[in-house]
């Protein structure tokens, strides 16, 4: 997760170690009898052929300290499940994976696992995130201080931790080393590395229907292009847009954004939708050149690598870092080992306003939120896969006035019936004011495809609406929570079988329902009210 402010810095910049290698061949295919989460199309799909809706949050470390190992235990994976919730992005450090070159650590992914165990006991999925933070652990977090080759540029700190991107060469020359795949001191490339990296992890994992796969890479940034490419923007019809409007030149704004107050008369401006889909869509071109000659090819190679031992898993795409803001990616699918195409993987995008990060959070802008997650099930139709919004949120301790801007993600995501993981799990995240968006009523398993599902927030009722498949023999599963069933009555059209409820936790007023299919082919539709 990391703080968008940076869109006019540059504008206006102006345990035992064991050794592997790389598998030349497949590794025997595991039992079929492994009941393993699938992708159909823009679905994801259970065994029994239901669709899956993905909910839960991100869990992770980023301390070497910890081992890179998070506090949550067995118990708040528990809560989660308690909490309706069905996947966690697990996030997992390259320095920790290879604190040597070739040399894999396995008392860290002992620790993994241990987590994977946790999530298997209580019905969770989970799906592994490299994670990476200004790329090393160097500078924050992922890649070992081995592979950051930073040609001995300087590392600049900039008010807000993730400036370093767009300020700091030595960050941006090790993205660059990385996509070059420049040799690490062994003579081995850089980009080899993270790949055989990624392959030695899904070989521990492989089989596990717990890890249901791999987010390739977290926010892939591309280096000292992104220079370049913000630079480019002071030709633009947008860079034109924001000095009329100011009266200033562009010099002139860049004198202006160095100062606190007026870093808020040029964001204040960004609230006019017409001038921030300018700023986005200026960055489309050389965003997605970097994707079409950087990204595409490492997330290929990390493909290869990962299908060599595990044929199953589903393969999670991200778009480039600026994407996040809303600026159209052009990633593709990657390929299986024949040429065609994979046909187990998802769209994985993240999404945050102009103000995450910053004491300005709780005045997101709903129509740039909008833009973003817009774009994002664009991105999703057109490689027609499943989505899952892998970080969404960083409310971190705000107050209940951030519950609005929560209020506008949930209605956006239950609109797109696409999956989210929250960043991030805290402690005592139950008792925050947006906790309610986390823990709502959900659909988790649907017996055929999910039609249109949604929470009322000022009447506390809920609807949702499928098209049952008649060879589905399992239930339709959906979470509904204390505060939506509370003075209101479930109607269930079709009635059919009826329904069943089970307590979600112990003393929870929460409960799951189960509805068994009627074993037609035939809209059915759930109220609560």
């Amino acid at each position: 997760m990391r703080c968008i402010a940076f869109f006019m810095a540059m504008l206006l910049l102006s345990a035992g170690l064991d050794a592997a290698k790389p598998e030349e061949t497949p590794a025997p295919d595991q039992t079929k009898s492994i009941q393993y989460l699938r992708t159909l199309d823009n679905r994801f799909v259970d065994t029994e052929g239901r669709q899956v809706i993905l909910h839960g949050m991100n869990v992770i470390s980023k301390s070497k300290d910890e081992n890179y190992l998070s506090w949550h235990r067995d118990s708040d994976f528990a809560a989660m499940r308690s909490w309706g919730m069905n996947c966690i992005r697990l996030g997992i450090i390259w320095d920790g994976i290879e604190p040597e070159p070739g040399k894999y650590s396995k008392a860290y992914l002992d620790g993994v696992a241990k987590r994977v165990e946790w999530a298997a006991r209580n019905g969770l999925y989970i799906f592994l995130d490299m994670h990476q933070d200004l790329f090393s652990v160097l500078y924050s977090d992922g890649a070992p201080a081995w592979a950051t080759l930073h040609d001995d540029k300087p590392h600049h700190k900039g008010q807000i931790w993730s400036d370093s991107y767009l300020i700091s060469p030595a960050v941006q020359t090790s993205f660059d080393n990385f996509w070059a795949n420049t040799p690490a001191p062994d003579g081995v490339g850089i980009q080899d590395h993270y790949a055989a990296a990624w392959q030695h992890v899904a070989k521990r994992f492989a089989g596990n229907s717990t890890v249901i796969g791999y987010d390739i890479m977290n926010e892939p940034f591309p280096g000292t292009s992104a220079v370049a490419a913000q630079m480019a923007l002071l030709g633009t019809d947008f860079a034109a847009m924001l000095s009329k409007r100011l009266d200033k030149s562009p010099l002139e704004i860049l004198a202006l954004w160095h100062k606190p107050e007026g870093r808020g008369i040029i964001i204040e401006q960004l609230e006019d939708i017409k001038l921030f889909t300018a700023f986005v869509d200026a960055q489309k071109k050389l965003s997605q050149v970097f994707e079409r000659e950087h990204l595409q090819p490492m997330y290929q190679r990390v493909a290869d690598a990962i299908r060599a031992v595990d044929p199953h898993s589903i393969l999670l795409l991200e778009t480039n870092y600026h994407c996040n803001l809303g600026v159209p990616s052009g990633i593709e699918p990657v390929k299986a080992r024949d040429g065609k195409r994979d046909d187990q993987q998802a769209y994985a995008p993240h999404g945050y306003d102009l103000v995450v990060d910053t004491p300005a959070l709780i005045h997101a802008n709903p129509d740039r939120v909008k833009l973003i997650f817009d774009r994002h099930g664009e991105t999703a139709g057109r490689l027609n896969m499943p989505m899952i919004i892998g970080e969404w949120g960083a409310f971190g301790g705000a107050d209940e006035r951030i519950l609005p801007s929560a209020r506008v993600l949930q209605k956006l995501f239950e609109g797109l019936l696409c999956g989210d993981t929250y960043w991030l799990y805290s402690k005592a995240i139950e008792k925050r004011p947006y906790f309610v968006v986390l823990k709502r009523s959900i659909p988790c398993r649907i017996a055929g495809r999910l039609l249109q599902y949604g929470n009322n927030p000022k009447t506390n009722t809920f609807t949702c609406r499928w098209k049952e498949t008649k060879d589905i023999s399992a239930p339709t599963i959906i979470y509904l929570t204390e505060s939506t069933l509370r003075d209101h009555s479930i109607h269930l059209d079709p009635k059919g079988a009826g329904f069943q409820m089970k307590p979600a936790g112990e003393n929870s007023g929460d409960v799951y329902l189960t509805i068994p299919p009627t074993g037609l082919s035939i809209q059915r539709s759930l109220t609560v009210d």
